[in-house]
């Protein structure tokens, strides 16, 4: 049996956390196959190791072989991009980290989070960055929010069900794989252990215990996600001249402030409304006969925001008590608000503002800048 003890875990380790959905193993190995052959690595012996959290529903994933070498963190630090590009083809968030652990000199840790191929956050923490008194590691933090510790992901969840997936030829049975994930049996057992199996199996045009229909190779693959891309491309161009359709907004002493119908989760479409000096023609959408008179001025948004999550406070999710514990209480309009910088995920820092309970709004600006008051006041309701 290996010696797992905390004297001979390695102090180099990286990987991506997942939560266990349904999903295609063969796909992640391939984006993965997909971005180091475009870079010239050597996957010929590299295969994606999965493992799932011997009590939990969480799958650790790592790549071994000579691509990785042996220094793990330096191969995530310079290939994040695979997390990215994962999260397209999984259901639910996924989680990049790396942690050199020893020599204490040069301890550093990260992480990202991806979803649907776009950054969601991301930090890093090193001995040069570190505040006395007030240490901050990201992975710490992290394994915290997941309720794990930094020695299980050192470990590999040791002791839970694990999976291997070349990345030269992914061809695996999809099935089988999540099946052993789930710690159930192909061949029977309780199917409602299976059901994360059976599930991936029907939504990628399976009938429960039909043969599955024959998989694709490795390139058609790839350009069936290609025409997915260009898909969601005409998608993304269609919702950009809707928003751009109609964009109601304020003027104020700092510029002009933005109200389009966009949600946090498209910073495609929010971004460019976000401006701190104007330089040339306003964002589509804004009045042309308004250009003059705010060149050299701000152009921010302001939306209203349904869930506290949706925004970052020290590169987690906010939550309610950290909202309590952290906002600034103002009198706006003669109501009592609450008041927070936060980080919106691609769009960068500005201000949370909420009565408490939903809706909430974010404007592009912090909390240290005058607010547009009256649109404030309007999307809250």
């Amino acid at each position: 049996m290996t010696d797992l003890s905390p004297s001979t875990l390695p102090t180099k380790h990286g990987g991506i956390l997942i939560p266990l959905d349904p999903f295609r193993v063969s796909h992640l190995a391939a984006v993965a196959a997909e971005l180091l052959v475009s870079k010239a690595r050597d996957i010929t012996d590299a295969r994606l190791v999965l493992t799932r959290h011997p009590r939990t529903q969480l799958v650790l994933g790592h790549i071994e072989g000579k691509v990785v070498g042996d220094d793990p963190v330096a191969f995530w630090r310079e290939n994040a991009d695979i997390a990215v590009a994962m999260s397209q083809v999984l259901p639910r968030q996924c989680f990049m980290y790396y942690v050199q652990s020893a020599p204490p000199q040069e301890r550093r840790e990260a992480f990202l989070v991806a979803q649907r191929g776009q950054v969601l956050a991301a930090d890093e923490g090193s001995i040069d960055r570190q505040a006395p008194g007030a240490e901050h590691w990201p992975v710490e933090k992290l394994c915290e929010q997941l309720r794990l510790d930094v020695d299980e992901l050192a470990s590999g969840f040791a002791g839970g069900p694990s999976i291997e997936i070349p990345l030269l030829e992914p061809n695996v049975d999809d099935q089988t794989m999540l099946m052993t994930l789930a710690g159930q049996s192909p061949a029977g057992g309780d199917p409602e252990e299976a059901a994360p199996a059976a599930a991936a199996d029907k939504g990628a045009g399976g009938q429960g215990a039909a043969p599955a229909k024959p998989k694709l190779s490795v390139s058609e693959d790839l350009k069936r996600r290609e025409q997915e891309r260009a898909a969601e491309e005409v998608e993304q161009q269609r919702r950009a001249a809707e928003v751009e359709a109609h964009v109601p907004y304020v003027v104020d002493e700092l510029g002009i402030v933005a109200c389009p119908r966009a949600e946090l989760s498209e910073p495609d479409l929010l971004e460019p409304f976000i401006l701190s000096k104007i330089v040339g023609d306003l964002p589509a959408g804004l009045p042309r006969d308004r250009t003059d008179g705010l060149q050299g001025k701000r152009c921010d948004i302001a939306i209203r925001v349904d869930f506290l999550s949706e925004v970052f406070v020290d590169s987690a999710p906010l939550a309610r008590p950290m909202l309590e514990e952290r906002a600034e209480t103002r009198t706006i309009g003669g109501r009592e608000l609450q008041v927070l910088e936060v980080l919106a995920p691609r769009l960068g820092y500005g201000t949370l503002v909420t009565t408490g309970k939903a809706p909430h709004v974010f404007v592009s600006r912090k909390p240290e800048l005058a607010l547009p008051e009256s649109l404030v006041l309007e999307l809250l309701g």
